[in-house]
């Protein structure tokens, strides 16, 4: 089969490798549909989170069943289904509480012995809690949201607590944080900012609706208070995976109000104004790697029901074989990409 294969910093390559096969009795063999380049691919091509160099990389896809193992049940071959970016055994300690990403034998695609989902195959080990079937109503493009982004930012929303009528300010308006504002405006916020420092992100949050705010020469800060009635947002969001965006978004929090950190791979060292996030009684909710599994159902109604639809954040749409031009365009922000998707 055909695979994206990540070969060190700042190259991946389309290789011929061995179709996964069968391993455990709980196992199911998908047929990618769909896959997508997550922020966090990019970081690994960086060289920014660790990579193991000739792993088949990617952890966002949807597919159809080629294949169930004999206890595999609810599920057979020729089904559609959604995997989320990792996978869990759904019967330990931190599953039955629904903790699903502090799994004792979690995996994730891509890193460690799991196979990368940006492949024409991929094996998901414990498929009966794992994947979710899906309608006929959600196309392929949707789908490939629902492994990772989409959930992800519903959850950390819900986890932040939002609320009809707030106040959202969302710092960084890549693929998560304009999703991030795709959702809070059907979540009922009254009021969504984008922030970045890049004009064709910025225009991409204006055309999801939101406010959107240079970095660089809109002055944050005085934007979010004159529309909020000088308070500041109810809920500030960091959408980059920076210590920077972490900090620039605590700024624009409102006292008693939430931070919601969303970014995967944030610098373990640097200073940060917990002081004055104390001092204003700001609550700091990190969720970055939420359990996603728990947040697909409802998503899919929401998508079914066109309450929201995703499909616009993705501005390409690539053979596979295109995926090194795929990350190239992704990391370099160029020809207006924001989420690139791959179609084996």
């Amino acid at each position: 089969m055909k695979a994206v294969v990540f070969k060190g910093q700042g190259h991946v390559a389309v290789e011929e490798r061995p179709a996964p096969r069968i391993e455990e009795p709980t196992d199911a063999i998908v047929r990618v549909s769909m896959a997508a380049i997550c922020g966090t691919d990019v970081r690994v091509l960086q060289g920014r989170i660790p990579g193991a160099p000739d792993a088949i990389i990617g952890h966002e896809f949807c597919g159809v069943i080629e294949d169930v193992g004999p206890e595999v049940t609810g599920l057979k071959p020729g089904e559609r289904v959604v995997s989320p970016f990792s996978v869990f055994c759904g019967g330990c300690f931190y599953c039955k509480k629904g903790l699903l990403t502090a799994c004792e034998r979690r995996q994730v695609y891509g890193f460690g012995a799991l196979g990368g989902a940006q492949a024409e195959f991929v094996r998901v080990p414990s498929a009966t809690a794992v994947l979710e079937k899906l309608p006929d109503a959600i196309t392929d493009t949707q789908a490939a949201f629902l492994s990772d982004i989409l959930p992800g930012t519903f959850a950390g929303l819900q986890l932040a607590g939002l609320a009809a009528g707030d106040s959202v300010a969302v710092v960084g308006c890549g693929p998560t944080g304009v999703c991030t504002q795709l959702l809070a405006r059907a979540m009922g916020a009254a009021t969504v900012i984008g922030i970045d420092r890049h004009a064709s992100r910025l225009a991409a949050a204006e055309r999801l609706g939101s406010a959107a705010v240079s970095m660089e020469s809109g002055d944050p800060l005085s934007r979010v208070r004159g529309a909020t009635g000088g308070r500041g947002a109810d809920l500030a969001v960091e959408a980059t995976g920076t210590l920077a965006g972490l900090v620039a978004a605590s700024a624009l929090a409102r006292p008693w109000g939430t931070l919601l950190s969303l970014g995967v791979g944030i610098e373990r060292a640097g200073e940060f104004p917990a002081g004055s996030l104390a001092g204003r009684h700001v609550k700091l909710v990190p969720a970055g790697i939420p359990p996603v599994k728990n947040y697909i159902e409802p998503l899919m109604k929401m998508l079914a029901n066109g309450v929201i639809d995703p499909s616009p954040i993705a501005t390409h749409i690539l053979p596979l074989e295109e995926a090194p031009r795929g990350y190239d365009l992704m990391a370099g922000r160029r020809d207006g990409a924001l989420k690139v998707l791959l179609k084996p």
